[in-house]
Order: C-alpha cells, then sequence, then structure tokens
C-alpha cells in the first residue's frame, strides 16, 4: 500500500508535519525569538494540522499572539485572531488576560495595562509575570524610580530570581548607585557562585569605584572569575589593570606591591598565549605584546 504523501509548508518543501510540530515546540521550550518564523510556521499549523495538534493548538494559539505582536501593526489581525479565539476556550484565564495586557502595551495604554496587571496580582500575587510587565511598562515611561520600586518589591517574594537582580544592577549602575548594584551582584552570586561572569560583573564594579580597598577586593573577584574559566580574557585584562592600579598608588608595603607586580605578570603572560593559541594574525600579537609592555609593572 502506497503511503499518502505528508502535507508541507510551503515556504519549504522539506518541512513535514513532525518537523513543523518539533521546531514549533523547540522555539517555545528555547524561548527562541524568531516571531516572523513563528507567525509563519504557527498559523500554517493551525489551519492545516489542528486536528493533529489536539490541546497543544492553544499552546501554539499563545505562541502564535507574541511572536505577532513583535510584527504589529502589520500583524494585528493575527494578535485579535488569536486572543478572541483563546478568550473563547478559557475564559477568565490569566495567561490570556496577559496577553491583553501585552497588547495594551503594543498600543501604548499603559495605564489600562497596569490596571490589568495589578488585577492579576491582586487574584495571584505569586505569579512573577505581571510584576515584570510592570517594571517595562515604567521603564518604557522612563520612569525609573517606579521599575526600582516595583523590582524591590518583586524581589522581596521572588528572592531567587537572577533575571531580576541582575536587571535591578543595570538601573542602579546607570544611575551610578554603585553600592547597590554591588549588593545585587552579591545576591546573584549567593546563588550561583561558580558563575565566571558574577565575580567577573561584581569585579568590575568595584574596579569602576576605585580607590585602594576596592581595587584590591577586585583583583581577587578578577582572579576567582579567571581561575573558574582561564580562558576568560576580560578578567586576566581585569586582574592586570587592577594590580597595575594598586601599584601606582603608591600606599603597598613592598610584599603587597611584589604580590601584585606577579599577578600582573601571569596575567600578562596568560593573555599572551591566549592570543598566540587562538589567532594566526601574527601584526595582532605584536600589537598585543607592545601593548602588555606598556603595562608591565618595573
Amino acid at each position: 500500500m502506497l503511503r499518502a504523501r505528508e502535507t508541507v509548508h510551503p515556504l519549504d518543501e522539506s518541512k513535514t508535519w513532525p518537523e513543523i510540530r518539533d521546531t514549533l515546540r523547540y522555539w517555545r521550550k528555547e524561548n527562541i525569538r524568531c516571531s516572523d518564523m513563528v507567525v509563519e510556521l504557527g498559523e500554517y499549523a493551525i489551519e492545516h494540522y489542528s486536528s493533529n495538534l489536539g490541546n497543544e493548538k492553544w499552546a501554539v494559539y499563545e505562541q502564535v499572539c507574541v511572536a505577532a505582536l513583535d510584527l504589529c501593526p502589520a500583524r494585528m489581525k493575527v494578535v485579535n485572531r488569536c486572543i478572541r479565539t483563546l478568550s473563547e476556550q478559557f475564559p477568565n484565564s490569566i495567561r490570556v488576560t496577559m496577553l491583553e495586557g501585552l497588547k495594551l502595551e503594543y498600543l501604548k495604554s499603559y495605564d489600562d495595562a497596569l490596571e490589568m496587571y495589578n488585577e492579576i496580582i491582586s487574584y495571584e500575587p505569586t505569579l512573577p509575570a505581571p510584576y515584570k510587565r510592570k517594571v517595562a511598562i515604567f521603564k518604557a515611561q522612563n520612569k525609573i524610580q517606579d521599575a526600582v520600586n516595583e523590582l524591590n518589591k518583586y524581589l522581596e517574594t521572588f528572592s531567587c530570581d537572577n533575571e531580576s537582580w541582575s536587571e535591578l544592577a543595570d538601573i542602579y549602575l546607570t544611575q551610578l548607585n554603585y553600592s547597590k548594584a554591588l549588593f545585587c551582584v552579591e545576591e546573584m552570586l549567593l546563588q550561583y557562585p561558580h558563575n565566571h561572569l558574577y565575580h567577573l560583573r561584581y569585579a568590575d564594579i568595584l574596579f569602576t569605584m576605585g580607590g585602594k580597598e576596592n581595587l584590591e577586593v577586585a583583583v581577587k573577584y578578577y582572579c576567582k572569575a579567571a581561575e573558574l574559566n582561564p580562558e576568560n580574557v576580560r578578567a586576566l585584562y581585569g586582574v592586570l589593570l587592577a594590580s597595575s592600579s594598586l601599584c601606582s598608588i603608591g600606599k603597598l608595603s613592598s610584599k603587597l606591591k611584589s604580590d601584585h607586580q606577579s599577578l600582573a605578570g601571569w596575567a600578562s603572560s596568560m593573555l599572551e598565549d591566549l592570543y598566540k593559541e587562538q589567532s594566526s594574525n601574527k601584526s595582532l600579537q605584536v600589537e598585543l605584546v607592545a601593548v602588555l609592555d606598556k603595562l608591565s609593572l618595573k
């Protein structure tokens, strides 16, 4: 018996139904933002494979709706159709209400969106999404202090949300509030002490603040970042520059100065080796050696 030919996506003759389904699943799982492709593939799946999708089609509707919002105003009809279909299937659903809030944000009806998110929070205070959308609205309106207040309120309940600590640190850095930014990164380090990027970020803030004590601590965190990831070029440069800065201050004992000179020499040699391994460009290597020589401690 001949096998029936599977329907394929018109934009890609190689895509069969299982591939379309798996592609949409993968994009949802990994939060991949390729909005035009999601809308194209998702609409096609809903139109031609609605029965095959089963209950998964509602997740696809939601996925298509969010992607279509990225493409508005061209895809506003798709947004309205998805929200209408989901509302009919799931009346009074919080997830559908969140989609309506996103639509209001696109339309810049911020007050209505905030009211909607506040209602969700009062009904379900343990749901992270409406808090985060409120922060996004305040940032869009350039109400930075309101965004800071909302993030702090959110983190009182969701203290393990590293992305929110990172966002709060970013805001404090734009305000040059380094001490509070350090506190945010400390919270991140408490949860993920083996993340070399967090050690690097903490050291960068200390280095920016300057001063003997801050630089001494910065060197330690740069060294830890380099220990966790020996190929972290930024951390190695941090060791070199922070040690150089400490020695130029002139308030170190001879032993401490010798230690920092050794650290700077180690970082310099590590950087030189890394560039030799990863670059075949001889002129670039010569330029690097010249820069490192200028930074070397005498």
